[in-house]
């Protein structure tokens, strides 16, 4: 792995629009999201810019998103295909705590820092809209829920940090 995206999903591939999407008449209308046991959409626009990012950097994707609670790889691999995302995780973190009264950010900042240091990653980035800049510092690009990753100047700031 020369260069990794340690990604969340909700917050930053779905924004909250697509969170809150009523999810049985997405399920009802769109077989193929039904066979993929799919809840609810990514945003087109954010899986546009995030395509973009994949693009300009050739990243492998490491997802840190609670969706690896519920899906295996090849499982997510078809749900990434569904919506249009041009690479799909090979790996994720780790699922377990990092101790019994830990919160959801001390997690999965450690679970990445793990990861990384296992792997003898250097150069990565991690976008969430949770939080953990307190761990990860400038690889760290925060997003707004609302927005996802198609927030302002987000693209550029992480296509330079991986390609630095």
């Amino acid at each position: 792995m020369n260069k990794v995206i340690f990604l969340d999903i909700d917050g930053v591939l779905a924004t909250d629009k697509e969170f809150f999407t009523n999810r049985t008449n997405f399920q009802k209308k769109n077989e193929k999201a039904r066979e993929l046991h799919i809840p609810y959409p990514f945003n087109k626009k954010a899986v546009e810019v995030f395509n973009q990012i994949l693009d300009a950097t050739d990243a492998d994707i490491v997802l840190s998103s609670d969706w690896r609670f519920h899906w295996d790889l090849d499982e997510l691999d078809g749900i990434f295909k569904f919506n249009g995302v041009k690479k799909s995780p090979i790996a994720i973190t780790s699922k377990i705590k990092r101790k019994m009264s830990s919160e959801l950010e001390d997690d999965r900042a450690h679970q990445i820092v793990e990861f990384k240091r296992a792997h003898s990653i250097t150069n990565y980035v991690a976008i969430d809209d949770l939080d953990l800049s307190f761990s990860l510092g400038d690889h760290f690009f925060k997003t707004k829920s609302n927005m996802g990753i198609k927030g302002t100047g987000l693209k550029e700031k992480i296509i330079n940090r991986l390609n630095s």
